[in-house]
């Protein structure tokens, strides 16, 4: 991991919106072929990010903290930043994305705000 200024800590209704997110990347079957041919991430990847973030929820655990690796930010910042340049995807699968009490519109900003300070500590 990276230092970073302050730590990224999600709920477990955010790391469940993230999921969601992330899939929703992939049905967007344009824009995830668009991140292959760009050469960034295929759309297996993003599931098996998906699959990840999902492995990570337990009823037991409220908070994750700082718990991506450095490849799993990529994958997530280059999610967000297509997804909603491209198609707008939250606002396209609001109601399946959104989880109990988590505004993904919010979360989604506070992470990808994270990952752009991670990743200038991080010099990619």
């Amino acid at each position: 991991m990276v230092d970073t200024v302050g730590d990224l800590t999600l709920t477990y209704d955010e790391m469940a919106s993230l999921r969601s997110y992330l899939i929703a990347t992939v049905f967007e079957f344009f824009d995830s072929i668009e991140m292959a041919a760009l050469g960034i991430f295929q759309s297996n990847e993003i599931l098996s990010m998906a699959k990840k973030v999902s492995s990570f929820i337990r009823w037991d655990k409220k908070e994750y903290k700082n718990i991506f690796s450095d490849h799993d930010y990529q994958i997530i910042h280059n999610c967000i930043l297509h997804g909603e340049m491209a198609l707008g995807i939250y606002s396209t699968y609001k109601k399946h994305i959104d989880y109990e009490t988590c505004d993904f519109g919010i979360t989604k900003d506070k992470i990808y705000n994270y990952i752009q300070e991670y990743s200038k500590n991080a010099g990619w």
